[in-house]
């Protein structure tokens, strides 16, 4: 019996330490499994910052093609925004102390991992002249007003029986940009060019600077055509160009300290031409030079192109360029 009962306390203290053993195994499964999900989750919320854009890059070009989201987390694709796409950048954000992402103006959010993206430099004139806008220019000045006996204002416009919107609307068009930041000048200059072109055969206006579907004179059809290039020549403005006395707004282009002077010889194309009314030292006439001698402009009766010196024309005050 005694050596029975030796057997059965060894038996049963084996079993125990099995039982101890598989439970130690266990345990120590379960430690590791969380040890490893812990890892897991580091991984996924950490990350290099060198491999990322540590500012606001403005301007971006897609390296390779990579999902474009809805939501700053990158939760939600909407598209694929495709290897060589460019993007203006509104902001760089961190959200939740996740990976930086661009966010872009049209609102799409991309990772701001630099083996993505690029950061591009945009086209843009020296300091000291017109700074090239990479969205709409907007309107500057106040559009509305009345005045005087013998002019044109809203009451009159109102007793006419138009409506008080088509008296701003007129007033109030600016060109829509035709080029984009990442272009270079030449695009810059082609828009212009674009933009002035929309006009052709539409009346001479004094004092119009609104959309082809009223005319323009002469300023008006350069100062919407640089607003198409992305140049707004503040403080001249289509706006103010409404408004009587403003009418001869070449004088004040011509003025701007802002738009390079250039050499009649060194004319380029997308040059501004200034002209002197015959006999006088007044600037009268402003046009854009299209090369080859050859020049658009809105004179009495329409916006056409004509030799850059004609009969009515040609007494050249200079040469003035917006896109350098």
């Amino acid at each position: 019996m005694k050596k029975q009962n030796k057997w059965t306390i060894a038996i049963v203290s084996a079993l125990i330490g099995i039982g101890a053993c598989t439970t130690s195994v266990q345990a120590a499964d379960t430690t590791s499994d969380v040890s490893t999900n812990q890892s897991t989750s580091a991984t996924t919320t950490s990350y290099s910052k060198a491999d990322y854009f540590s500012r606001n890059p403005k301007i971006i070009r897609v390296k390779h093609s990579t999902p474009a989201c809805s939501d700053a987390a990158l939760t939600n694709s909407v598209r694929t925004a495709r290897s060589g796409e460019h993007f203006l950048v509104q902001s760089l954000i961190t959200p939740n102390c996740k990976a930086p992402v661009v966010r872009t103006t049209t609102g799409l959010y991309l990772p701001a991992k630099t083996s993505l993206l690029a950061a591009v430099k945009g086209y843009q004139n020296p300091k000291g002249y017109h700074q090239v806008h990479y969205t709409q220019v907007k309107p500057y000045g106040t559009v509305g007003y009345n005045l005087y006996r013998g002019y044109e204002g809203i009451k009159t416009w109102q007793k006419l029986v138009f409506s008080n919107a088509s008296w701003y609307d007129i007033d109030n068009y600016i060109a829509p940009l035709r080029a984009q930041a990442w272009q270079g000048r030449s695009a810059h200059i082609e828009a212009m060019i674009h933009q002035a072109y929309q006009y052709m055969g539409e009346p001479w206006l004094a004092g119009c600077s609104s959309s082809p579907a009223y005319g323009v004179d002469c300023s008006g059809l350069v100062m919407q055509s640089l607003y198409a290039g992305g140049i707004s020549p503040t403080p001249t403005s289509s706006i103010g160009h409404t408004h009587p006395g403003n009418e001869s707004n070449s004088r004040n282009l011509w003025a701007d300290k802002h738009l390079k002077r250039v050499p009649y010889s060194e004319r380029q194309r997308g040059d501004l031409v200034f002209y002197y009314q015959p006999g006088t030292h007044t600037i009268w006439h402003v046009a854009i030079y299209l090369g080859n001698n050859r020049m658009i402009e809105s004179w009495p009766p329409c916006v056409m192109v004509q030799p850059i010196v004609n009969s009515q024309r040609n007494v050249i005050a200079g040469i003035k360029r917006p896109f350098i």
